[in-house]
């Protein structure tokens, strides 16, 4: 076996665990949605899940946002410094949710996650990341913005 051969094994290996992590990453978010869409509005654990969801979500925007931040350290683009300021935004669009109350801080949180995620697909030069991230940030922004959406029917 070459090296070549040994690095495209571990680019495979690194790929499939990325997806696999980032896919595990998002089922708390589908999970707890799924059960506040799914209870009772007197449930004696509503008001928990519902900030069970909006604590997990903002903790995932904030990684959205380091992981932004990682990927401007690394590159070589001219708007890496740009992209590192930015990068801090969405911890603070999430701090400022945890002001909103249901069912609008779910509708901003979507909007938050949709807009860090298109930022992600749209603006990232090509090889800054690798191809299977940037196919799972896609995926994993229209489940985040799905499971954000049921939410907001489910405590309106």
């Amino acid at each position: 076996m070459t090296d070549s051969d040994r690095a495209a094994q571990d680019d495979a290996a690194v790929a499939r665990s990325g997806r696999a992590l980032a896919f595990v990453g998002i089922l708390p978010l589908a999970a707890l949605a799924l059960w506040l869409y799914g209870i009772a509005a007197d449930h004696p654990w509503r008001q928990a899940t519902i900030a069970l969801l909006t604590d997990y979500a903002v903790l995932t925007l904030s990684f959205l946002g380091g992981i932004r931040w990682g990927l401007a350290l690394i590159g070589r683009q001219p708007e890496r410094q740009r992209d590192m300021i930015l990068s801090a935004v969405p911890p603070l669009i999430g701090w400022m949710a945890l002001a909103t109350a249901p069912p609008l801080v779910f509708v901003f949180l979507a909007v938050a996650f949709a807009a860090q995620g298109a930022w992600d697909s749209l603006t990232l030069p090509p090889g800054a990341a690798p191809a299977w991230f940037l196919r799972a940030r896609f995926q994993l922004t229209i489940l985040a913005v799905a499971a954000l959406i049921l939410a907001f029917v489910a405590t309106s």
